[in-house]
């Protein structure tokens, strides 16, 4: 299912790497001793995941190459972070997770830009275009993971 159209190829590199952030977090908040929060942070991580593996399933794609030593960065980061003090490690998780948000709100920006050019040209055409990707799916992932992100941030 190969297409030589660039936006595809373009949603399929942000999921791939929506995925492999995902898997290092998840490995990252594993080792933290804050019970309560890493049982919160492992639900939403829980969703985010899920999600992400339902759109590479019904899209026939494999995982980046890289997620799997994102997910042993995220435990060899996470048990080094754990013996620091708590204070500490709260403001290396802030920043984490800000850099994070960052990096899903430019996603956001492009798959936006790139849906209304699509939209736009069907429009001046009258007609579908034969592809149609950023998919709503995708858009709707990225803003469920930024409003989660902010939320994080908040808390």
């Amino acid at each position: 299912m190969m297409s030589k159209n660039p936006l595809y190829h373009k949603t399929i590199s942000y999921l791939k790497d929506l995925h492999a952030r995902e898997s290092m977090r998840l490995g990252w908040y594993r080792q933290w001793q804050n019970h309560e929060k890493i049982k919160q942070l492992r639900e939403r991580k829980s969703i985010h995941t899920a999600f992400l593996h339902d759109l590479l399933r019904k899209r026939g794609l494999k995982p980046a190459w890289y997620s799997r030593w994102f997910y042993i960065m995220g435990h060899a980061f996470g048990f080094f972070t754990a013996l620091l003090p708590q204070s500490l490690a709260s403001k290396i998780e802030k920043i984490l997770e800000t850099w994070i948000l960052i990096r899903y709100e430019k996603y956001l920006e492009q798959l936006k830009l790139d849906y209304n050019l699509r939209s736009m040209i069907e429009a001046i055409q009258l007609k579908k275009l034969n592809h149609n990707e950023p998919a709503l799916d995708v858009l709707q992932l990225l803003e469920h993971c930024i409003s989660n992100e902010e939320k994080l941030l908040q808390s």
